[in-house]
């Protein structure tokens, strides 16, 4: 995740997190490969306050701002990447310390913590997810 200066265009830090793809998350793959029309593609970016670890049974983002990934890309034959953006309008007053992604049925598939970054309309969060099946 980079953190840019909206005026000037400049990046100011730069984050890169692992995650951890959860239980709602791998049970939802498991639906889209056997056809269960209750699975769902992965759709949404989630950042908001939470400071606990993720575990297994993550289902929820605290204080979240959610919204529609900008795009996706397949990178390879086993990488999927969803590009996001948080602009200047959005998310402020918030102290991002955790992200997600979320289906299109608002499920958890996958959450990670951040370095704290408090949300300002000084600032834009871009990144880059990258989910690996292998």
């Amino acid at each position: 995740m980079e953190v840019i200066e909206i005026a000037t265009g400049k990046i100011l830090s730069t984050y890169e997190e692992k995650n951890l793809v959860v239980n709602s998350g791998l049970l939802n793959v498991c639906k889209l490969l056997g056809g269960d029309a209750a699975g769902s593609k992965i759709s949404k970016i989630a950042v908001g306050t939470g400071n606990t670890a993720p575990v297994g049974t993550d289902t929820t983002i605290t204080n979240q701002f959610l919204k529609a990934v900008d795009s996706v890309a397949y990178i390879g034959t086993d990488t999927v990447q969803f590009n996001y953006g948080i602009e200047g309008s959005e998310a402020n007053g918030l102290t991002v310390t955790e992200a997600g992604l979320f289906t299109n049925s608002n499920v958890l598939f996958a959450r990670k913590i951040v370095n704290p970054i408090t949300k300002t309309s000084a600032i834009a969060l871009r990144g880059v997810w990258e989910i690996k099946c292998s």
